[in-house]
């Protein structure tokens, strides 16, 4: 096991592989493990929305393909429980894709300040 782990958080959209692979990268160049976690907000989404459920089987997929492990973790705190698996992992780096502006600070903004310690960097869509 590396010093260095790269954590990808991924929501159930397809697009997100493009984090993973971006995970990769930076593992690559750092000789660092690779994580990827998912965080469910509701018990019912996995199982509710078979689009969702065929996403994740192809964010498995990629993970496995890009030699990470991938977990799912239902929680209503999604920032809280990024954090605690960063800790608990000792994540040095993070990858997120760029969620929607609601006039505050962003996700990735949040998270740098809840870990300083932690290189965040957030992937804007293509």
């Amino acid at each position: 096991m590396s010093e260095n782990k790269i954590l990808v958080c991924v929501t159930g959209q397809l697009q997100c592989a493009r984090l993973i692979r971006r995970g990769r990268e930076l593992a690559d160049a750092q000789r660092a493990d690779l994580l990827v976690l998912h965080v469910r907000t509701r018990q019912k989404t996995l199982m509710g929305s078979p689009d969702i459920t065929a996403a994740l089987n192809q964010l498995y997929a990629e993970a496995r393909g890009a030699d990470a492990e991938m977990e799912i973790i239902t929680s209503p705190e999604v920032e809280k429980t990024i954090t605690d698996y960063a800790r608990t992992h000792q994540v040095t780096g993070i990858v997120i894709g760029a969620s929607p502006r609601d006039g505050g600070p962003s996700m990735g903004e949040r998270l740098q300040t809840m870990m300083p310690d932690v290189r965040i960097e957030t992937m804007r869509e293509a």
